[in-house]
């Protein structure tokens, strides 16, 4: 009976790898995303290894980047908690949050942006779903996001702030901004591949974009303006993740605006990938 049994699971494990292999070897603009984001076992490896390669023989390794934040979080905190008159235990784990999820989306942004241009000599002689390389890119920021959130929570704890059962909603609010980074990087990685100019318009963009999202000032200074808040999606990409971490409701308007631009953005990144995947290695 037990011999039955793991024939079947053996039969059933052969048949997945079978079904496996073949949408790796015979993927499509139709397919690329899905097959792309699931071949886990190739974007994480290759994420490890460019975490690795960058901090090769260093000390501190990746947490060199969570060092500079703290500094910088130190610093800005003390600074503009004074200049906007701000309470600093309050202010200090509001900044060092958004600031730590701003770097990683902006990192993601810009580096995505370039993904192809930067991979173009793998794409040129291997054969797998471009989508991977994306996720090499967004996958190494993650991991670099999941070890320097961390320090800025235990920064807040110093501060007397209480860990709440709000806190679980940190995970969902991950997921989105995971999610989002992939579809925005793999729009933007086609997009900039096709035409070069684009590469630099977005660098300006993110640059600018920081002053214009609430991460060193709050939604709340900015009154009957707040609406200027509402439609920026980096805003609610923030506030889903910052917000249960602080102990604070996290805004319908914030869900509701993450979630459709997930959707639409995979929707669009899907479209994207149907009309032009297999013309990106010829703009290589």
């Amino acid at each position: 009976m037990n011999e039955h049994i793991s024939t079947e699971s053996e039969k059933a494990k052969n048949s997945f790898i079978s079904r496996y292999t073949s949408k790796w070897h015979s993927h499509t603009g139709e397919n690329d995303i899905q097959v792309g984001i699931f071949s886990y076992h190739v974007w994480s490896t290759l994420g490890w290894h460019d975490i690795k390669q960058r901090y090769r023989r260093s000390v501190l390794g990746p947490f060199w980047f969570t060092l500079s934040t703290l500094i910088l979080v130190g610093v800005l905190g003390i600074l503009y908690s004074e200049l906007l008159n701000q309470n600093i235990e309050d202010y200090l784990p509001y900044l060092g949050i958004g600031l730590v999820l701003w770097q990683y989306i902006s990192t993601c942004i810009n580096e995505g942006s370039n993904t192809f241009i930067s991979y173009g000599y793998i794409m040129k002689q291997a054969r797998m779903p471009i989508t991977t390389h994306v996720m090499r890119v967004v996958w190494r920021n993650f991991i670099i996001l999941l070890h320097s959130l961390p320090v800025v929570i235990i920064l807040m704890l110093a501060f007397g702030h209480n860990v709440t059962l709000k806190f679980l909603w940190v995970i969902p609010g991950l997921t989105i901004i995971f999610l989002n980074t992939i579809w925005i990087s793999i729009v933007l990685s086609i997009l900039c591949t096709r035409f070069r100019d684009i590469l630099p318009i977005v660098t300006n963009i993110i640059q600018v974009a920081f002053f214009f999202t609430p991460i060193m000032w709050s939604k709340e200074l900015l009154k009957d303006r707040a609406w200027a808040a509402d439609i920026n999606p980096f805003h609610h990409m923030i506030e889903v993740v910052r917000a249960p971490i602080l102990g604070a409701d996290i805004e319908p308007l914030s869900w509701i605006f993450s979630c459709a631009l997930t959707v639409i953005g995979f929707i669009f990144a899907h479209f994207l990938m149907v009309k032009c995947r297999d013309r990106v290695p010829y703009w290589l």
